[in-house]
C-alpha cells in the first residue's frame, strides 16, 4: 500500500502561516486580520482521507496536482486503496509498476469529468472524460451505479471547493481492443478460448462486422469453445466448415444486439432485438441465461472500443424459418421429465412448465419443436408401440424420409408436418436416452 505522497501545497500554505504569525507577534499594537477560510481542493480533500493514499500517490506521479487544485469545477470518481489493490492484484502489477505506467496520466484523467456532477445527476449512458475517452453508466436493477460494467459508485457527492469526489471500489481502464481483436487474442493466449468463434466469423466473412470503433455500440453474446463443441455434436459435424454457409451467419447474426448493454442493463423478461432480421433474444436474469443459453459469470462485461462482450454455455439457435403453424419449446428437468416452456403460434397446447405434460397437435399443421435439453436428451417421436417415428438422434424413425413430412433437423430445432399418416401412428415424444422422459400427444378433433 502506498503512503500518502509529500504535499507541497500544504507546506507552502503552512510556512506563509507561520510567516505571518512572526510578523504579527513583532506588532502587537497591529490589529489582527480577518481569518480567511482555507480552500479545500480536490487534492486537499483527497490527501486528507487514508482511503486515497494510492490515487494521492498517482496524481502527485503524474504531476495533475495543478491540474486537480485548480478552479475546476470537476468532478472525480475516485477509486479507494481496496480498488487500487484489486485491479493490481487482477493484472499482476506492483504499485511501483503502477506509478511508473507511461500512461498513468491517461488512466488518471479517464476517472475525471469536466464539471460539478453530483449523484443526483448521474445518469445511465455515456460520459466523455477530461482525457476525451468516454466510459459508460449503467443502472442495475437494484439502482446501483456501475462504471463499464466493472466499477461501483460505492459512496458519492464527497464535496470539495473545486468538485465533487464519487468514490469506486475498481479502477477503470478505456478499452484499446475492438471486439474481433478481443476474440483473436483470446484465441491466440496461453489457454486458448473462442477459438471456434473466431472461426465461424471468418467463415461466415463477419469480421469486419464486429471490427468497428465506438460509434457501432455492439453487444455480443459469445459462445465459448465447449459451447460450440457441443452445438458440432448435436449437427453431427466436425467443426464450423460443415455448417452452410448460410445457417452459420444467422446464427452468428443472432448473436449480436445493436446497443452496448452491460450485464447492469439487463432487465427480467426484456427482449434484445439482434442483428439477425425480426429475431430477438429473451432474458432471464433470475437463472443468468439468455434464452436458455448460460451467462458466464467470470466471463461478462469484457469490454471493447466498440462495444462489450459477454460469454455464454450455449450457441444461440434462431428459431426455424419453416413455415411451422407453432413453434413448442422444450426445456428438461434433470433426466426425469421434459417441460414445455412456450408455444408460440396456432394449433397446439399444454400445460406450460409441468413435467411431461401433455401436447395436442392439429392433424395437417407444421411444427417446430425447440429442444432445449440438447444432445443430452435428444429428442424423438413414437407410437404406442414404442416404435420410433421421427427421431433428433441418430436412430431412424419410420416417417423420417416421407416427402409429405418434410421432417428436417437444424441445431435445436425439430421440424415436421404431421400428415394424416402421421397423426395415425403418433402417441408419445420422448427422450431417446431416458425412458422418464416422455409424454402424451393427442390430435385435436
Amino acid at each position: 500500500m502506498m503512503n500518502s505522497k509529500f504535499n507541497p501545497w500544504r507546506s507552502f500554505a503552512l510556512l506563509v502561516s507561520l510567516g505571518s504569525v512572526l510578523s504579527f507577534s513583532a506588532c502587537e499594537d497591529e490589529v489582527d486580520p480577518p481569518m480567511v477560510p482555507e480552500s479545500e481542493t480536490i487534492v486537499d480533500v483527497a490527501a486528507a482521507n487514508p482511503d486515497f493514499s494510492t490515487l494521492v500517490a498517482a496524481v502527485g506521479e503524474a504531476g495533475l496536482v495543478e491540474a486537480l487544485s485548480g478552479p475546476g469545477p470537476l468532478t472525480v470518481f475516485a477509486p479507494n486503496d481496496d480498488a487500487f489493490e484489486e485491479f493490481l492484484d487482477d493484472n499482476n502489477l506492483t504499485s511501483d509498476q503502477l506509478l511508473a505506467n507511461p500512461d498513468l496520466e491517461d488512466i488518471l484523467t479517464y476517472h475525471v469529468v469536466n464539471g460539478a456532477v453530483a449523484s443526483a445527476d448521474v445518469a445511465p449512458g455515456p460520459v466523455t472524460a477530461l482525457n476525451q475517452s468516454q466510459f459508460y453508466v449503467s443502472e442495475d436493477p437494484s439502482g446501483n451505479l456501475w462504471i463499464n460494467g466493472n466499477a461501483q459508485i460505492i459512496q458519492t457527492d464527497i464535496a470539495a471547493d473545486n468538485g465533487i469526489i464519487h468514490v469506486l471500489d475498481y479502477v477503470i481502464t478505456a478499452p484499446t481492443q475492438n471486439i474481433a481483436e478481443i476474440a483473436l487474442a483470446a484465441n491466440e493466449a496461453e489457454t486458448p478460448e473462442f477459438t471456434q468463434l473466431v472461426a465461424a466469423l471468418i467463415r461466415a466473412d463477419l469480421v469486419e462486422a464486429v471490427s468497428g470503433d465506438a460509434m457501432d455500440n455492439l453487444t455480443v453474446f459469445a459462445p465459448t469453445d465447449e459451447a460450440f463443441e457441443s452445438l458440432y455434436e448435436a449437427l453431427g459435424v466436425s467443426g464450423v466448415d460443415e455448417i452452410p454457409v448460410d445457417l452459420l451467419t444467422d446464427v452468428l447474426l443472432y448473436h449480436v444486439v445493436p446497443a452496448r448493454a452491460f450485464s447492469q442493463d439487463l432487465r427480467q423478461d426484456a427482449s434484445l432485438p439482434t442483428l439477425l432480421d425480426g429475431q430477438e433474444l429473451s432474458v432471464d436474469l433470475a437463472n443468468l441465461e439468455i434464452n436458455d443459453s448460460g451467462l458466464i459469470s467470470s466471463a461478462l462485461n469484457i469490454h471493447a472500443t466498440n462495444g462489450v462482450i459477454h460469454a455464454i454455455d450455449q450457441v444461440l439457435l434462431p428459431p426455424s424459418d419453416s413455415d411451422a403453424s407453432a413453434t413448442i419449446t422444450l426445456a428438461n428437468v434433470g433426466t426425469s421429465a421434459y417441460r414445455v416452456v412456450s408455444i408460440d403460434g396456432v394449433g397446439a397446447s399444454a400445460t406450460l412448465d409441468a413435467d411431461n405434460a401433455g401436447i395436442e397437435l392439429t392433424e395437417g399443421l407444421r411444427y417446430t419443436f425447440i429442444n432445449n435439453g440438447g444432445a443430452n436428451h435428444p429428442l424423438d417421436f413414437r407410437n404406442s408401440d414404442g416404435d420410433i417415428l421421427l427421431s433428433e438422434d441418430a436412430a431412424d424413425g419410420s416417417f423420417e424420409d416421407d416427402a409429405d413430412v418434410n421432417f428436417v433437423v437444424a441445431g435445436a430445432n425439430i421440424s415436421f408436418t404431421l400428415t394424416a399418416e402421421l397423426a395415425e401412428e403418433l402417441a408419445t415424444y420422448n427422450c431417446t436416452i431416458h425412458s422418464a422422459m416422455e409424454g402424451a400427444i393427442t390430435i385435436a378433433d
